[in-house]
């Protein structure tokens, strides 16, 4: 969304102020009052350059509070300036500061977040070469549809940028390997943009549709989080994937109640189960049953293989199953979905195997990974009446 689209809307709890130095002294203050953290984009060299001197100012002042330094997330174009700057200033060897590079952009814009209570945007009215002073759009706001919209872009370009490396790595291991990846990494592009858009699209609703009520903009909230934690899944897919191939992938053991941890996972996906009209029902013969496994890891694979079953059910219902025996505590996800086709059986936990045109093959190859990196089993069948499809996890009781 281009601010000369926000500076048309009504500016409740906003300041718009014409004069560029003013605008960057405001900021400087805002920026040195960060106390939790504090988010920067510069979509553009010839941006980043008209903000120099405020960095410098910010870098410095970070060094001199080391101690009681604020997160802070910069996003910057990969250029020769950019990384003269950053080589000077050093600022990228200081624990609190995170950089990740973005593609220089034809729109350019400068983005702050302070605290997520505060937005400072600028913008150039017109082209750089008509000269810079008077021709910026600067907004300062305190509303919460502003902060929230450029919080998603923020976050959305954050986990692009992430993706994007891991992307790249991992086609450089194929390549090494002499594996085919051009289809691998256009798959990988495509689903890259899948949950981007409607982080951008609902962000933008929320913030310029007057007539949505609280309640309406919350399930738009919902969908952008739900967005954003798939990209966060596919970064994490990507980069376990690296580790697996490279055997640095380690297990962190927590005790933790495996039945809470479903239907927390659950919760996530009745909207999705609602819009298909299917069940989502959880099976468990106990309130709490508690295991020692690496909680991460066995979320990511139980959601995955749920996101599966509902991605493949159009009709009926998906349970989910928990037994404890002396042995094994067993989860089993079984739905009326499309099933499996018996040639596929022993290819569903490869790498790469996919029945998906856009699918990745990696969710149930590395969900085999940490199972048996716990030294239990999965496995996946058609279910016997010939509906539907099952998945089972055995994880050893310890």
């Amino acid at each position: 969304m281009s601010l000369f689209d926000i500076k048309r809307t009504k500016f409740n709890s906003s300041e718009v102020i014409s004069d560029f130095s003013h605008f960057k002294r405001r900021l400087l203050d805002e920026v040195y009052e960060t106390k939790d953290e504090l988010q920067l984009v510069c979509s553009s060299t010839g941006i980043f350059e008209q903000f120099i001197e405020i960095l410098e100012g910010l870098f410095l002042h970070i060094r001199q509070t080391q101690t009681s330094a604020p997160k802070i997330r910069l996003l910057f174009p990969k250029s020769k300036k950019v990384n003269s700057f950053l080589e000077k200033t050093n600022i990228s060897d200081l624990p609190s500061v995170e950089i990740q590079y973005i593609h220089e952009d034809e729109f350019q814009y400068f983005i702050a977040g302070v605290d997520k209570s505060i937005s400072l945007f600028s913008e150039p009215r017109r082209n750089f070469e008509r000269g810079f002073n008077d021709s910026f759009f600067n907004v300062i706001s305190l509303k919460d549809s502003v902060i929230w919209h450029n919080s998603a872009i923020f976050e959305s370009l954050w986990k692009q940028s992430i993706l994007e490396n891991k992307v790249k790595d991992l086609s450089r291991e194929l390549n090494r390997n002499n594996v085919s990846n051009h289809n691998f990494v256009r798959i990988l592009a495509h689903e890259l943009k899948n949950p981007i858009q409607p982080i951008l699209g609902f962000s933008d609703m929320i913030q310029n549709n007057k007539r949505l009520d609280s309640d309406q903009k919350n399930e738009l909230l919902k969908i952008i989080s739900r967005n954003a934690r798939k990209l966060d899944i596919m970064t994490n897919n990507i980069l376990d994937y690296a580790r697996m191939e490279n055997n640095i992938f380690n297990l962190n053991l927590e005790i933790f109640d495996i039945v809470q941890v479903i239907e927390e996972l659950l919760g996530d996906y009745t909207l999705q189960v609602n819009k298909k009209n299917i069940k989502l029902d959880l099976d468990t013969l106990s309130k709490k049953i508690m295991i020692k496994a690496d909680k991460i890891r066995i979320i990511e694979v139980i959601d995955n293989l749920l996101s599966n079953s509902i991605k493949f059910t159009e009709r009926g219902q998906i349970v989910i199953s928990v037994r404890e025996t002396d042995q094994y505590i067993v989860v089993k996800i079984a739905d009326t979905g499309c099933g499996i086709d018996e040639k596929n059986h022993k290819k569903l936990f490869s790498k790469f195997y996919t029945t998906d045109k856009l699918g990745t093959g990696l969710g149930l190859y590395i969900s085999r990974i940490i199972i048996e990196k716990h030294l239990g089993r999965i496995e996946g069948r058609t279910n016997t009446d010939g509906i539907g499809s099952s998945f089972t996890i055995k994880l050893p009781v310890k």
